[in-house]
């Protein structure tokens, strides 16, 4: 298990030059919506609320929609941390397409099965949450999330990702897991910022 500081450093260096960040308006907005829910790994230049999510799923969705990779990645660990939204993460990808819906099926198969691998040290760092229900294992082909703790799904999705994109999946997930566990541990992970809007019923 990494260290507060420096586990998060490190994990952070792991993700590769492309998924780091970008500066731009849209960053900003989205950067700050996330902290405002206590997802704290990425950080605007400047804090932006004009034009932000009103809700958790809308958020979810302008990441898995976003063209910035680490954005794409957040809504992995929005919903390892707000695991309570998958019903909206859910109800977003139905209604994308082809790429995008493809991308927000990952993000949700892949949320939930670090959440399993993870369940633990997860429920040791931040307390028991709701467990992310199953969702688009078979037409993703993938193995069941009960298989070996949800750790031959990310591998499955991982590998067919690897072929379908061309990058090293199965690294940036781990790298994934390994962030939200290094920063789950730092003060306001998970909790709403003060000054946030509030989430309509």
């Amino acid at each position: 298990m990494m260290g507060s500081r420096s586990g998060v450093d490190a994990a952070r260096a792991a993700l590769p030059p492309s998924h780091r960040p970008k500066a731009g308006h849209d960053w900003d907005t989205l950067a700050t919506a996330l902290n405002d829910r206590g997802v704290l790994h990425v950080a605007p230049a400047r804090e932006r609320r004009s034009n932000a999510p009103t809700s958790t799923g809308e958020l979810f969705e302008r990441l898995v929609t976003s063209p910035e990779p680490r954005l794409q990645q957040a809504a992995v660990l929005l919903l390892l941390t707000h695991p309570d939204a998958a019903d909206q993460a859910r109800a977003v990808v139905e209604r994308l397409a082809e790429v995008q819906r493809d991308r927000a099926m990952r993000r949700y198969v892949a949320a939930a099965a670090m959440q399993r691998m993870a369940r633990t040290r997860i429920d040791l760092q931040i307390g028991r949450r709701p467990e992310i229900p199953p969702g688009f294992i078979d037409e993703l082909g993938l193995p069941p999330l009960d298989t070996e703790f949800g750790r031959d799904t990310l591998i499955e999705l991982a590998r067919q990702e690897e072929a379908l994109y061309g990058y090293d999946a199965w690294g940036t997930y781990r790298a994934l897991l390994d962030l939200f566990l290094a920063e789950s541990r730092r003060a306001g992970w998970g909790k709403p910022c003060a000054s946030a809007p509030t989430e309509p019923a």
